[in-house]
């Protein structure tokens, strides 16, 4: 009689083959991953959010039978949320010493040893954090060694809590409390070894949690051009721990394009009380939202100009518009065309102006944005002629 294989273990090959031939990745929970193209992000199945190329984030599941990956979003009130993408949209980041580096210490807290040498190791290749990395690794592959021996771990472990207590000094508090967590995990089957912690632990787990949830905020609000939100995030993160070097990154990011924003601003108040002066301010205006769709002075402006910006944006068919669409469409269709345009294509962002991309470029622009928001042919059809019957409109007027 030929031996029975366990079920589970072919289930789960049959699954990883399927996911090989598909072409996409395969990744693991906590790997940081990006998209390779824009996409929506889905909750419980439905459109959720637009996420651009390029945003990256943190895997809690592969589901590889649906050619799915679960990540993590957290909402405006903080709460983590698990959203889907399709995986072939996603690509592993880009390798990144500090990210090695928590995810080692990180591992050890947790007692996934294996982790704690892979990463550790590879964050020591990189020259800014070599030193640090090397220093822990050793420390702490020392005391998993040690774990062995009751007497030799009895030995380490105040030094363990040494290292804790130095690193929360530093500023450096999620490596802190980890290494700290750590020690605990080791000493709870050896009273032996148990040496009181060194470290304010409700103080600094405080700090650690608000930290952790500034660098994914401030992250995704980056990535959706929401500075100013972004910069609220970053600067309650840098309280909780100054030396976080994700969110030093993402301030000077934000604080370059928000430079820059103000000055679209600026360009735009100005450029619209000139004679003729109001199609240079609503391009300045588009441009100013596309850094920074939360920039207070821009939402005002947008509003004080809300006529004029419809008019660009999203004109309404009128007499005047059919006459320069030449025929192209019957108003019927032109006005379904406009109703999916100015509701559909802004459940994820803001519309443009009309007249800012060429004909072919709208035909790009639709067909993607048609796939992710689930847009028939029939419907993009009607909107690209809808689109084309504006710019003509726009142009002639």
């Amino acid at each position: 009689m030929r031996p029975v294989l366990p079920l589970f273990p072919l289930i789960c090959y049959a699954l990883l083959v399927n996911a090989l031939h598909s072409g996409a990745a395969i990744f693991g929970i906590g790997d940081s991953v990006r998209l390779i193209r824009s996409e929506t992000l889905l909750f419980k199945g439905e459109n959720f959010l637009g996420a651009p190329k390029g945003q990256e984030f943190n895997v809690l599941q592969q589901d590889a039978s649906r050619g799915l990956v679960y990540v993590s979003f957290f909402k405006a009130d903080g709460t983590q949320i698990a959203v889907t993408l399709p995986a072939d949209a996603l690509e592993a980041a880009p390798p990144d010493a500090w990210k090695d580096l928590l995810r080692g210490v990180e591992g050890f807290g947790a007692g996934r040893y294996d982790d704690t040498k892979r990463f550790l190791l590879r964050a020591a290749q990189d020259p800014k954090y070599r030193a640090l990395a090397t220093s822990l690794s050793a420390r702490l592959m020392s005391v998993i060694g040690a774990s062995q021996s009751k007497a030799t771990l009895a030995a380490t472990m105040p030094a363990l809590r040494d290292t804790a207590e130095q690193l929360c000094k530093q500023g450096n508090y999620t490596l802190g409390l980890a290494v700290d967590l750590g020690a605990d995990r080791l000493a709870a089957n050896v009273p032996e070894a148990a040496v009181p912690s060194k470290i304010d632990r409700e103080d600094v787990k405080r700090r650690v949690a608000t930290v952790t949830l500034a660098v994914a905020t401030s992250r995704q609000a980056l990535a959706l051009h929401r500075l100013s939100e972004a910069n609220k995030f970053i600067k309650v993160g840098l309280e909780a721990e100054p030396t976080r070097p994700e969110l030093k990154a993402v301030e000077a990011k934000v604080q370059k394009d928000l430079a820059e924003a103000d000055s679209r601003c600026e360009d735009a108040e100005r450029m619209r009380h000139f004679p003729k002066g109001e199609v240079h301010a609503l391009t300045a205006l588009e441009q100013g939202l596309k850094l920074c769709v939360d920039h207070p002075g821009l939402i005002k402006l947008k509003r004080d100009m809300q006529g004029a910006v419809e008019e660009r944006t999203a004109p309404p068919i009128t007499p005047a518009l059919l006459t320069a669409s030449r025929g192209k469409a019957p108003a019927a269709a032109l006005e379904e065309g406009r109703k999916l345009y100015t509701t559909r294509c802004t459940e994820c962002h803001d519309l443009e102006l009309v007249d800012s991309r060429s004909e072919s470029s709208w035909q790009s622009a639709v067909s993607g944005m048609a796939r992710r928001a689930h847009i028939n042919d029939a419907q993009k059809a009607q909107i690209l002629d809808y689109l084309a019957v504006a710019r003509l409109a726009v142009a002639d007027k």
